[in-house]
């Protein structure tokens, strides 16, 4: 899989849905300006499930986003409601890549902020990533992939969340 790099710092979704397809970046900021028609999630996998014709489920753990996001889920998107935690990323990880959504203070130990990888595979203890933020495969303690996501839920309020191409 080749890295993309991200041009804006809004764009990290859209690279990481590109890297899944081998797509070049160039489409990346068509597919993030989708996301402020409906919500920032669905409405860039809405039009990258259309545009690519690509099938994709997406993992939502918070209930009520889950709902919401249910309802404007175009015909290539299957939501399920699901508890984000290792073991089901380490599951998904079996058929191939998965875009795991944490606080990216855990990969920078700059700032608390939302952020998108591609999570490649797991090695023992290490989790190697795609980071579009500096377009680098990186191997990750995987702990502090736990800590992201955690930190993601309680300390930014953002529902957990991972993709997978079908």
């Amino acid at each position: 899989m080749k890295p993309i790099k991200q041009t804006t710092y809004e764009t990290c979704l859209a690279c990481c849905l590109l890297m899944l397809t081998g797509k070049s970046g160039k489409d990346q900021i068509e597919i993030w300006k989708h996301g402020w028609e409906f919500n920032y999630l669905i409405g860039q996998l809405n039009f990258f499930g259309n545009k690519y014709n690509k099938k994709i489920t997406t993992y939502i753990e918070n209930k009520y986003y889950f709902n919401k996001l249910k309802k404007q889920s175009g015909k290539n998107i299957n939501i399920v409601n699901s508890k984000i935690n290792l073991k089901l990323i380490d599951e998904l990880l079996k058929t191939g890549q998965v875009i795991v959504y944490l606080d990216c203070y855990y990969l920078y130990h700059i700032v608390h902020a939302p952020h998108f990888v591609v999570a490649v595979k797991r090695i023992k203890d290490k989790m190697e990533i795609i980071d579009s933020n500096d377009s680098k495969i990186k191997m990750i303690p995987i702990r502090d992939l736990n800590k992201g996501i955690i930190s993601l839920r309680n300390h930014l309020k953002y529902s957990p969340v991972l993709i997978k191409m079908d």
